[in-house]
């Protein structure tokens, strides 16, 4: 497997570890998006700029989502569909 495979597999790792634990162990952040409906826009988009959460658990099922008040989510999102776009163009065929 090729170094930077190593590199993204690492950091999705670090990230997933405390994602998975405050929203499945203690279930603490799940909590918080429920009782915010109204920064719920169309249902599936989390705008809220007093949350400083970054990810926060969708509303339904397992997965987060992203809090789009917050710029560095908006960020990282870009960069992630900037990343997938990347990948998709350089892998051989």
């Amino acid at each position: 497997m090729p170094v930077w495979a190593w590199v993204v597999l690492g950091v999705s790792v670090i990230i997933t570890i405390p994602i998975f634990y405050n929203t499945i162990v203690t279930k603490k952040w799940r909590n918080l998006a429920q009782n915010e409906a109204g920064s719920w826009k169309l249902g599936v988009f989390y705008f809220n700029p007093k949350d400083p959460r970054i990810f926060l658990p969708k509303r339904t099922g397992l997965g987060l989502t992203i809090n789009f008040a917050n710029p560095w989510a908006v960020i990282i999102f870009v960069i992630l569909i900037a990343l997938i776009v990347a990948f998709g163009k350089i892998r051989p065929r």
